[in-house]
């Protein structure tokens, strides 16, 4: 996605971490375990902890390359064609903790992407090739796919979930969720 200025691109962040949150939290807790919300039987969780990963790696990205490093794009071990292992590598890492701890991860890391992309100049975040280790892109492909594109995918894959399983019944009681 091209940003045409700073103030678009923060706009964009903003909104669509707000829509992918009101969502999230419009949905009642006791169903964020449940499979079958994307992928292979991921929930709610392993789709909040996929966000915050990636937005981890972006910043990973961005300390790296800032530094005058050339970082592991994706990650290390993986090259962009292997991003559906990367992502199984994801979900593996963090299947067993906690909504609370992925919930609080989620907000942390959304805030400190966020304050990045605003202490950004718009040279900094537009110009392409600003900083070396983007290539022939701005910093804004890497940050946008990171945070708008992924918030808006998600949004979607929550919002397709809920319409397909709006009948799901709480085990404990038989009653509709």
């Amino acid at each position: 996605m091209k940003f045409a200025s700073k103030d678009e691109l923060i706009e964009s962040i903003e909104n669509e971490h707000r829509k992918f949150a009101e969502l999230v939290s419009s949905i009642a807790r006791d169903r964020y375990l449940e499979a079958g919300v994307w992928g292979d039987g991921w929930n709610i969780r392993d789709l909040l902890a996929h966000l915050t990963e990636w937005e981890q790696m972006f910043l990973i990205w961005f300390r790296e390359g800032r530094a005058g490093k050339r970082p592991d794009l994706p990650a290390k071990g993986y090259k962009w064609n292997q991003t559906p292992a990367l992502n199984q590598a994801i979900w593996d890492k963090h299947r067993r903790r906690s909504v609370t701890e992925v919930l609080a991860d989620f907000e942390t890391s959304y805030q400190e992407i966020f304050s990045l992309a605003q202490e950004l100049t718009p040279e900094e975040l537009l110009i392409p090739g600003y900083f070396v280790w983007t290539g022939k892109n701005p910093l804004t492909t890497y940050l946008g796919a990171n945070t708008t594109s992924h918030y808006r995918t998600a949004t979607k894959i929550l919002e397709r979930w809920l319409r397909t399983h709006s009948d799901a019944t709480d085990p404990s009681t038989g009653e509709p969720t």
